[in-house]
């Protein structure tokens, strides 16, 4: 389990979903107002007070750094640790989605500061599709070695 590269692909996309909830994901400077997306108030806060709540980009990131740490024990069953690589890389693009809505639905035109926390769920994608392709590879090499006996 360990020793194979999977893993370690899919380990650090949960640190690295783990991490998001500890920077801010991008900083809307409005008219005169500072919006700041962070995870730590879960929501998005302003001068004008509590605009919108990200509860549910806080959820799906939990749900992706959980299914990614639960697909490091699903070694034995490589058919199940793709599908959950598939299910964790369309979670993925549902939370840049949600991201990218609900940061620039509030603001009308802003000068935007990309915090480091928009830019991970795409690392984590990329390291997502990266185990997928090595669970796959070791699925088709176990393939050919029954295919041999």
């Amino acid at each position: 389990m360990i020793q194979r590269i999977q893993t370690l692909w899919l380990f650090l996309a949960t640190i690295l979903a783990v991490l998001m909830y500890f920077f801010p994901i991008i900083e809307l400077n409005g008219d005169n107002s500072l919006m700041v997306y962070s995870f730590e108030t879960i929501s998005f806060a302003g001068i004008g007070g509590l605009i919108q709540t990200g509860y549910i980009i806080a959820g799906l990131l939990g749900l992706i750094a959980f299914f990614s740490f639960i697909a490091i024990f699903l070694y034995k069953r490589r058919i199940l640790q793709m599908r959950f690589c598939t299910v964790i890389s369309l979670l993925d693009i549902f939370l840049v989605i949600l991201i990218v809505v609900f940061s620039f639905n509030e603001a009308k035109n802003p000068g935007i500061t990309i915090g480091l926390s928009a830019v991970l769920p795409l690392i984590i994608f990329i390291l997502i599709l990266m185990a997928r392709r090595a669970v796959r590879r070791d699925e088709l090499l176990v393939k050919a070695a029954d295919r041999i006996r």
